[in-house]
């Protein structure tokens, strides 16, 4: 699953142009769509694969919203972070609450990104068990067990990796 970055020349910030899981690609608005009410116009595999992708786009960034500017609209919204992390954040919010991933899912282990070794990983356990429906396939969710660690990988040639452990 790769979201694809602009530079946007107008407000100097970065956004999601585009996203793919598998095969499928789609715009920012066409993934939403995916996860609304006619989801099952594109087939549940895609809806599960577009939650999958809110779910990483949610836990796999290091932007924070500002409490100050909340309750804005999400184009207002202030950012906290670099620009990728906050065109991620923006776009993730956009599919969805990204509050639900991060109550459900708790950081267990981090290797920040750097620029030398182009890659980041982030390790996760299970805080609360409705998260599983959105993190992982039906058959995965339904083996997962509480000790089991969800991980996901950031290779900046490639984009997101979301393969669970």
């Amino acid at each position: 699953m790769k979201p694809a970055l602009s530079n946007s020349r107008h407000q100097n910030r970065m956004i999601v142009t585009d996203c793919a899981v598998g095969t499928q690609q789609m715009t920012p608005d066409e993934a939403r769509d995916a996860l609304g009410p006619d989801c099952n116009a594109r087939g549940p595999a895609i809806g599960n694969a577009v939650e999958q992708l809110h779910t990483v786009a949610a836990l796999c960034n290091a932007a924070e919203f500002d409490a100050a500017t909340r309750h804005l609209p999400l184009a207002n919204r202030k950012i906290h972070g670099d620009a990728t992390d906050q065109a991620i954040l923006r776009f993730a919010e956009a599919l969805g609450p990204v509050a639900e991933p991060k109550r459900c899912w708790q950081t267990k282990y981090e290797l920040a990104f750097n620029s030398k070794n182009k890659f980041m990983i982030r390790a996760f356990g299970l805080a609360h068990r409705d998260g599983l429906q959105k993190a992982m396939s039906t058959d995965v969710a339904a083996i997962f067990e509480p000790h089991d660690m969800y991980a996901h990988l950031f290779n900046g040639d490639r984009g997101l990796d979301t393969d669970g452990c």
